[in-house]
């Protein structure tokens, strides 16, 4: 795909280890993403997916490996360390605050990831009005380009399944990320609203914004994905492009038993 090569590597986990107790959970997972890629990261229930994308969001505690952010070691860094540096997830269940506004909630996420503190508040005020008005424009823009403008003043919880989820997506592009890990945003979505969150995920990964998605629906993978990762068990079994992956033979028993 025009603008990927082998040399722009944004995230890179290399020999990720993830246990619980006994478990191994994710077992010495190696994946690198390019700026402007989407990898899918698919499997049967249990694979693991789920916990690897939380091991590269840092919500999940590695014991072994790394993963680099645009080449700077990020395995040690809270999640919100590695959020501030544009590396940021969303979940399966949405976490937009339902008793803000959709305005609010983007501006919301503007100022958490503008590194805002009082002393620049008090002391600053001139900065910190000029940096308010910054975030409520790009918080306009947001709500222009995804068609929620009409829902600027809406409470986030009356909002549908799919409007939640495109807050949840505009609230971490407020933050201009390097990576999006998104874990099955398709959940909650009425059929109708999935075509149109599939076409704005993809314009969102040719501005040149890396994707990794865990995503159940087949068919949203085989759309956005430039490239597909399979876990069973834990480990990566497969890897390629969405064709070669439906004709491998160790992804069909991992899915067919």
């Amino acid at each position: 795909m025009p603008g990927i090569d082998d040399g722009d590597v944004v995230l890179a986990a290399k020999d990720v280890v993830v246990r619980y107790g006994g478990v191994i959970a994710v077992d010495g997972l190696s994946l690198d993403v390019r700026a402007g890629e989407a990898v899918g990261l698919i499997g049967p229930n249990g694979a693991g997916k789920s916990t690897a994308l939380g091991a590269l969001g840092g919500q999940v505690k590695t014991v072994s490996g790394s993963i680099t952010l645009a080449g700077r070691e990020v395995h040690k860094l809270s999640s919100y360390r590695r959020a501030r540096l544009g590396l940021v997830r969303t979940f399966q269940s949405t976490s937009e605050f339902g008793d803000m506004t959709t305005f609010e909630n983007l501006v919301t996420a503007g100022n958490g990831y503008s590194g805002a503190r009082l002393t620049r508040v008090v002391f600053h005020r001139k900065a910190s009005l000029a940096a308010d008005r910054a975030i409520a424009d790009r918080a306009w823009e947001m709500l222009e380009r995804f068609d929620m403008a009409e829902k600027a003043n809406t409470y986030a919880r009356e909002l549908s399944g799919g409007q939640r989820r495109l807050v949840e997506i505009m609230r971490c592009l407020m933050s201009t990320p390097k990576v999006l890990l998104l874990d099955e945003p398709m959940v909650g979505v009425a059929p109708h609203l999935v075509e149109k969150l599939v076409n704005d995920l993809i314009a969102i990964r040719d501005e040149g914004i890396a994707i990794v998605i865990v995503e159940h629906a087949l068919e949203v993978v085989k759309a956005l994905s430039n490239r597909v990762v399979v876990m069973s068990f834990g480990s990566k079994i497969a890897e390629g492009s969405y064709e070669e992956i439906v004709r491998n033979e160790d992804v069909q028993a991992a899915y067919l038993g």
